[in-house]
Order: structure tokens, then sequence, then C-alpha cells
């Protein structure tokens, strides 16, 4: 079974800045990462590129634990300070994905990210691509995501509030040590390297900075799926 991740990409409303900061930090990141199936959730804002200032994701045992009772019973059942910041996200892409690929153990300091909007069919060379990228100096872990087939069904409590969410085919995430290894990284993403991933149609490229990470206690540091 593959290990999952929830992909998350968004702005936020000025006015809601301020609670939005304060909700991530104390409330929602525990909040998640302490449901059944989850291990971790990381927080990321744009350095370059992209079309959303947030990244997340969270890394759970696999897919099921985004459709599982216990997560669907805190979507429809939001905290106080959710219900309030809700209303705030803007221009929400929200996946449910499966690893495909994954190699390094290592956590980075700025993320490269190619998201695939449209579609994304790993051809047969995507994994040595991926195993060369992750051997460089400077490179933490290099992951890449395809959305799973069941996703979290749409219309929850959560939803409602924040007006719906965009599904995306999937992503590559390249972790990287230092921003000038980022934009290294950056310069080899062409759209050759779209066309090995089996990207097709509209794709968004940026690199984020990482702001926060909170793992449970109990589960070891990230590990090739």
């Amino acid at each position: 079974m593959r290990t999952g991740i929830l992909a998350i990409w968004n702005d936020i409303a000025p006015e809601g800045f301020a609670h939005f900061e304060r909700w991530y930090g104390r409330e929602h990141l525990q909040e998640r990462v302490g449901l059944p199936g989850f291990r971790c959730g990381r927080r990321y804002e744009i350095v370059s590129g992209g079309n959303q200032r947030f990244f997340a994701f969270y890394e759970v045992d696999s897919a099921a634990a985004l459709t599982s009772p216990a997560y669907l019973e805190r979507l429809e059942n939001p905290t106080p300070w959710t219900r309030q910041v809700m209303p705030s996200f803007r221009n929400m892409v929200r996946t449910v994905c499966d690893v495909r690929m994954a190699t390094g153990d290592l956590a980075g300091a700025y993320a490269v990210v190619l998201r695939a909007d449209v579609a994304i069919v790993p051809t047969p060379a995507a994994g040595a691509f991926v195993d060369e990228l992750a051997a460089q100096d400077g490179i933490a872990r290099v992951q890449l995501w395809t959305a799973a087939a069941e996703q979290t069904r749409a219309g929850t409590a959560e939803m409602k509030l924040r007006g719906g969410d965009q599904l995306v085919a999937g992503a590559l995430v390249v972790e990287c040590v230092r921003y000038d290894d980022a934009e290294r990284v950056a310069a080899k993403l062409s759209k050759s390297t779209a066309a090995l991933l089996g990207i097709s149609g509209t794709s968004v490229f940026g690199i984020y900075t990482l702001l926060c990470t909170y793992r449970r206690p109990d589960v070891a540091s990230p590990r090739p799926a």
C-alpha cells in the first residue's frame, strides 16, 4: 500500500491573515496530525513562481486515512477557530494523492514544486529521473505524487465554509537544503522534464520556503515510500 499525501495550495484574504497564522500554528497542524493514520504536516510559503501564496502537505499511512470515518467526522464538525478562518480561504486547491515515487529521507528548507493541474502519467523513465535528481548534492528528498482514485467527499462542512476546492492531477516535489539548490533544480525542470514525467495540460511551478513542521511524537523521520 502506497504512502498517502494531502496536498493543499491556497491564498488567504488580508483581513483573515492574522487569525490564519495563529490557527495553523496553535491548533490546526496538531489537530490534524493527531488523527489516525496521519504522520506529519508541513507548511510552506511562496518564494518565487506559483499562483497561490501557501503550500502545505500532510503525510499519511495511506490515502485511505483521508476518507476514514474519523477524518470525515472532523471535517463535518469544525472547531470554532476553523469556522472562523475557513471563509478567508481563497483559490483553494486540495487533492488526496498517492506517493508514486520517493527517494531521500531528509526534510529540506525549500521545496521546488511542479504541479500538474490536468494530467500526469509518469513514463517508464520517471523513476530513474527521480533517483538521479535525489542523488545530487543539496537535495534532501524527491517525491512524485499522483491523485488518488478516491478523494475526500465534496460538500463537507469545512468545504462549504471556504466555498469549494480545485482538484489537481499530482505534483513533483523536490526538497532542497539551500535556496541556491532550489534555484538549480528549478532551472533543470524544463518542458522536457514535464514530458518525461507525463505532465500534460496546465502546470504550475514554484519555489516555497518551509515555515514549520508538526510530526506525531511516535512517528519516525520520513522514509522512501
